[in-house]
């Protein structure tokens, strides 16, 4: 089965579109494909930092006493 696809018009500055063109062909991909994996590998990232920082702050949550008497000591 086919992906829906939704077309979208973005302004690229001019420096960055030459370098985003310049990599895509370096990978021998589109320059649509090169964007795609950068939006994905940046959600992908942004997602992990959210777990990350709920982690961390869960763990904070439970010890807050322990860290506070760290503080003290």
């Amino acid at each position: 089965m086919i992906p829906l696809m939704t077309t979208r018009s973005v302004r690229i500055p001019d420096d960055i579109d030459a370098r985003l063109v310049a990599f895509a062909e370096s990978k021998h991909i589109s320059v649509n494909s090169a964007l795609v994996q950068a939006v994905e590998e940046m959600m992908t990232r942004d997602a992990q930092a959210d777990a990350v920082t709920a982690a961390a702050d869960e763990v904070f949550a439970r010890r807050q006493e322990l860290f506070e008497r760290l503080a003290d000591a």
